[in-house]
């Protein structure tokens, strides 16, 4: 086995309801990268478009560019824009080898050993956590390189670009696997086998091979045991910053999420602050609930503080709203990959995942998630509208002061209400959703009578509007 936007209602009256765009139960992806289509699988042999074990991807927020990380074919895949990518997309080139045929591991300054997290941050660096070859390559401008046979212009974790051995100190290191460059400069790898996050900051100002400035999960830089406490790690995988400058760590042999606030300012060995996917910080247990965690991989954060989380051995990713404020071992809101959150059957379709490993999400909002044992990417769009109902039958003029009215309404998320209003005035509940009907008090003269419907998300449809004089 592997080492392991806000929509907009102007119906203010609607307020109540969240109308965030988000992701529902259970969403068919509408993108896959590394296959043809969603119920085939990957291939294992290196050609422009394939990817066999892949644990990491990202999106340049400068270019929009699609990156993957290739592990077992030892490469990091650049695709264009992401935004418009069709299904089976070619990739623009490679790095780590010379061709797209390439796929041979290597020690040199233009090759990768089992490399696995990704990451191009705000500045469009392209930062590559080299595994194998205990090191962290950065590429500047990646999106405009050749790629074959690219150069990388800074490495970490080794004095130059031709020495790859392991270590346990602030200049080494030892399989690291994730990597992230915050809003504040401060570069934050997941170096695996030493159980530990070393920071780096002011990153742009160091030069290769510069020591790292603090350390988590370990009270020094020359101590490298695990453990299952505030201040330990087993087999950390994933790490992301929010844009509160919290620090989001996926301890995978611990079975669980810990965060750490105000990150940028902790000294070594600091503990963390909160524990997702377990009740406490001494605990470890497995489980498939909406409280459990198995094997936690990727991880990341957006605008909102909603925390997406993928998880290895259970097949899914999970989401937790708000996830700065939820207690230790808080439920999940959401799962992606599953039907529910006691399913975990590792499956190949538009809507399964086997052994979800890296996460991204791009500018839109979409997610895209790492999908190993497949062998490809999965692009999920949030649901940001409602479906307008259906309206049965309404006559154009009645003598009556009300008119009764029905209907019908369906959304991919599921419809939550479906509400009305006549004129101008306040809106008002229908009965049922998707079939519902209303009994509209009407004036004399015309009437105009919008009805809405409102998905489980929260999103609010554009009203169908009704027209009838009162005569």
């Amino acid at each position: 086995m592997k080492p392991l936007f806000l929509v907009v209602v102007a119906l203010s009256c609607l307020a109540a309801y969240d109308t965030q765009a988000q992701f529902p139960n259970f969403p068919a992806a509408d993108r896959v990268l590394g296959t043809a289509d969603f119920t085939t699988a990957g291939s294992t042999t290196a050609t422009p478009s394939t990817m066999n074990f892949a644990p990491g991807v990202t999106v340049d927020p400068v270019s929009g560019k699609l990156f993957v990380s290739s592990n077992s074919l030892h490469r990091v895949m650049r695709f264009g824009a992401a935004a418009s990518l069709a299904n089976g997309a070619s990739a623009e080139t490679v790095f780590g080898q010379l061709n797209f045929s390439g796929e041979s591991a290597g020690s040199t300054a233009t090759s990768l050993n089992n490399n696995y997290g990704i990451h191009v941050d705000r500045s469009g660096r392209l930062w590559v956590a080299d595994y194998g070859n205990n090191r962290v390559l950065m590429f500047q401008g990646a999106s405009v390189l050749p790629g074959f046979g690219s150069t990388p212009d800074r490495v970490f974790g080794q004095p130059n670009l031709t020495t790859v051995t392991a270590g346990t100190s602030a200049i080494k290191m030892s399989g690291p696997n994730s990597v992230w460059v915050d809003a504040a400069d401060n570069l934050w790898v997941s170096d695996s086998v030493n159980s530990r996050i070393l920071k780096f900051a002011a990153v742009s100002s160091l030069a290769s091979g510069a020591a790292a400035t603090r350390v988590l999960g370990q009270p020094d830089f020359t101590t490298n045991t695990h453990g299952t406490t505030a201040q330990k790690f087993y087999g950390l995988l994933g790490v992301t910053v929010d844009g509160a400058g919290r620090l989001w760590v996926t301890d995978a042999n611990n079975n669980r999420v810990l965060r750490f606030d105000d990150a940028a300012t902790l000294g070594n060995g600091a503990a963390a602050s909160g524990v997702l996917g377990q009740p406490g910080f001494v605990t470890f247990n497995t489980g498939t609930t909406a409280q459990s965690i198995n094997t936690p991989t990727g991880v990341v954060v957006d605008g909102t503080g909603t925390l997406y989380l993928a998880e290895y051995f259970n097949h899914r990713v999970l989401i937790f709203k708000n996830a700065a404020a939820k207690a230790n071992g808080a439920a999940a809101d959401g799962v992606i990959g599953q039907p529910d959150f006691t399913t975990n059957t590792g499956a190949r379709s538009e809507r399964n995942l086997a052994a979800p490993h890296g996460l991204a999400l791009d500018e839109a909002g979409r997610l895209w998630v790492a999908d190993t044992n497949n062998r490809r990417i999965l692009r999920f769009s949030p649901d940001t509208s409602a479906a307008v109902p259906a309206v049965g039958r309404v006559p154009k003029t009645t003598g009556s002061t009300k008119l009764s009215i029905k209907g019908t309404a369906s959304d991919t998320s599921g419809v939550a209400q479906v509400r009305y209003r006549v004129g101008k005035g306040a809106f008002k509940n229908a009965v049922g959703t998707t079939a519902w009907k209303l009994s509209a008090k009407l004036k004399l003269g015309k009437n105009t009578i919008e009805i809405v419907a409102v998905d489980a998300l929260g999103n609010v449809s554009p009203p169908k509007k009704v027209k009838v004089t009162r005569q």
